[in-house]
């Protein structure tokens, strides 16, 4: 009786989304992806490969068991792709610091004015001492570089002196693991350098990648030479996505009020864009009787925007969100060519599939997991939206769009930053007007007019409403509640998470509540899960200990950015020494190596010599004989490393 029923709710639940199937094959993708990342050693690629093979020929042949034969092909294949495209990449990873001055010349393929200073990213390195060098991250800082008048353009070829250091890792188990970032990105080590960068030969335009990159670089001299700094820098993340120069208060502001996504170019930048152009020659082209009574100015419209969205998607540097939006877009515009239906749930799943099937890293990454997040969220609620009227409409959706796309992205937000904010619906509310209506249209007239060297007018306006938008998440983050600090739920948590959105938003069928249940135990899971309440870091050089509202740390002058990564980490703020009175009452240090931690009921002695087991029977013993940092937990007892044996970014 029971078997019959839940027999009854499968057919009518395989029946109820038969049509909608396709749109979870990036979730067989993603997962495979993630299990290949997670994994501590490299696999053997003949047996991925292999397997993949024997699914697909499998999903193809097999007449019983088709359907779970695909759902292990889509895994299977994410496994793959990753396996590929890390082997594909073959990053060489500067492994040793030296101290010494490297003479190098290279090749500027990025240069960027920051609050500080220039960093460059620079390719086709040669250098006596270094022979398999990718590219580099290099930065100069200081007054030289501040006030250097020098224009480096990309192309030219340049002779740097630097320090070379390895890219650092994760700063602990479970940190954002920068280092793999920057592996899929070909950068085999970071830089500081020391003296003025030379130019030996000045740019030559032999690409259009080079050409682009150049008219980039063009228009950030033209909008620093005609705008204030903090106005300018705001202005180039909207048109040339370069958010270097923005100040970190600015950035602290704009977080804290819910506001950055409007510095990172995204769905929001592209549809306003392209609804812009569309809107502008659409009544263009309806004055004009002979086109409209014998072309379809729709269609012709719609091509148009599509061109200018790909422009704009160039100059703003190609990111995740925006290469998302712009694949959307075409989507979109096919949709008008075609005369079907626009927006759905299908072109997120089109995005998603093509962008981790050539780079399935970035599901690792802020950037695709938050910019996902949100449209799947927002295109779910505008699936079962209710009808309003037209004068609350407007504001219906700035709002409704604001709140919907918050949830996801403050579970990101949470696990990646560590922080959470509730002004975002109060600056959304402002903001999003001023960039739909104002700034972004304003930044379509002047990327026009810059072709005729007739855009100060422009960008002069645009920079009043970038002035505008700096005041106002100014005033949202001094509101309260603009910011917690929040600790990051652990990998199972998150997983918990994120697999409750998708079944709540992907299907149409009331198995789709389950997505609420599901992010209810989450909920429950993420507040009692219990946080670290020791950190040892890489050879024992920081040790940090949980200690009521606050973390104590041996050491926090030359360790400050270990050191506060972790304390946001667990939720806190309080940074203090050992020798302060609060971690007095707790910590004491037994000689130079060694540190008793009263904590919880219980004894933790800190040590590399093991005659002190002796002495404290009753104690934790925690060597500190390891090159790997570690976190520790209390309740229950038990230790999580960063170690990584095998892998080819470690």
């Amino acid at each position: 009786m029971c078997s019959g029923k839940f027999q009854n709710i499968f057919y009518d639940f395989c029946e109820s989304e038969k049509n909608r199937f396709p749109n979870l094959i990036p979730v067989g993708i993603g997962i495979g992806i993630a299990i290949y990342f997670f994994l501590d050693n490299e696999p053997n690629f003949l047996l991925s490969s292999t397997s993949f093979i024997l699914l697909l020929l499998l999903s193809v042949y097999a007449k019983t068991y088709r359907c779970f034969f695909c759902v292990l092909l889509t895994v299977s294949f994410g496994f793959f792709i990753s396996q590929l495209r890390t082997k594909t990449v073959d990053t060489f990873m500067l492994s040793k610091k030296t101290d010494e001055f490297t003479s190098l010349v290279a090749t500027v393929e990025l240069c960027e004015k920051t609050e500080k200073g220039l960093t460059f990213i620079v390719d086709n390195v040669r250098s006596k001492k270094y022979k398999n060098l990718n590219k580099l991250h290099l930065t100069w800082r200081g007054k030289k570089a501040m006030k250097s008048k020098v224009d480096y353009v990309p192309g030219s070829k340049v002779l740097f002196r630097a320090i070379l250091s390895p890219i650092k890792g994760q700063a602990f188990p479970g940190a954002y693991d920068f280092k793999k970032q920057q592996y899929f990105k070909k950068i085999s080590a970071r830089g500081f350098v020391v003296s003025q960068p030379k130019i030996l030969k000045k740019p030559k335009r032999t690409s259009i990648k080079l050409f682009i990159e150049q008219l980039r670089h063009y228009l950030d001299k033209k909008i620093e030479q005609y705008l204030s700094a903090d106005v300018a820098a705001v202005t180039k993340a909207l048109i040339t996505g370069n958010r270097s120069g923005i100040s970190k208060k600015i950035r602290r502001n704009f977080s804290n009020s819910g506001t950055a996504h409007l510095l990172a170019i995204s769905g929001l930048h592209m549809g306003i864009i392209g609804f812009f152009i569309f809107w502008v020659f659409r009544i263009f082209f309806c004055c004009f009787s002979r086109i409209s009574m014998f072309y379809d100015v729709k269609k012709i419209s719609a091509i148009i925007s599509w061109v200018v969205v790909l422009f704009y998607l160039q100059i703003s540097g190609g990111s995740v969100p925006s290469l998302r939006a712009f694949i959307m877009h075409t989507i979109i515009i096919l949709a008008i060519l075609l005369e079907r239906c626009a927006l759905t749930m299908r072109s997120v799943a089109i995005a998603s599939t093509i962008i981790m099937t050539f780079s399935p890293e970035v599901i690792l990454f802020p950037s695709f997991q938050m910019s996902f997040g949100a449209v799947i969220a927002i295109v779910a609620f505008y699936e079962h939206c209710w009808d309003f009227s037209k004068f609350f409409k407007t504001i219906f959706n700035i709002v409704a769009t604001t709140l919907v796309a918050s949830i996801p992205t403050a579970i990101f937000s949470m696990s990646i930053f560590n922080q959470l904010t509730l002004n975002s619906i109060l600056a959304n509310v402002v903001s999003v007007p001023l960039m739909s209506f104002f700034i972004m249209p304003i930044a379509v007239m002047a990327l026009f007019f810059i072709m005729f060297d007739w855009a100060q007018p422009f960008i002069i306006l645009m920079g009043y409403g970038a002035q505008l938008l700096i005041k106002i998440s100014e005033l949202s983050a001094q509101l309260p509640g603009s910011h917690f600090t929040m600790a990051a739920p652990s990998a199972t948590n998150m997983a918990i998470f994120i697999f409750s959105g998708l079944i709540l938003t992907l299907f149409h069928h009331k198995i789709r509540f389950l997505g609420i249940i599901g992010s209810i135990v989450g909920g429950i899971y993420y507040y009692l899960n219990p946080t670290p309440d020791v950190f040892i870091s890489q050879n024992s050089k920081v040790i940090g200990v949980k200690i009521d509202d606050a973390a104590c740390f041996n050491d926090l002058s030359h360790f400050r950015f270990i050191a506060s990564a972790w304390v946001k980490s667990i939720g806190l703020e309080k940074r203090k020494r050992f020798s302060s009175d609060i971690c007095k009452k707790c910590i004491k240090k037994i000689d130079d190596d060694t540190y008793l931690i009263s904590s919880k009921d219980k004894n933790v002695i800190i040590t590399d010599d093991k005659s002190y087991l002796k002495k404290y029977p009753d104690a934790i013993f925690l060597d500190k004989n390891d090159k790997f940092a570690r976190i520790f937990y209390l309740h229950p007892r038990s230790c999580v490393s960063n170690r990584s044996k095998n892998r080819p970014w470690s």
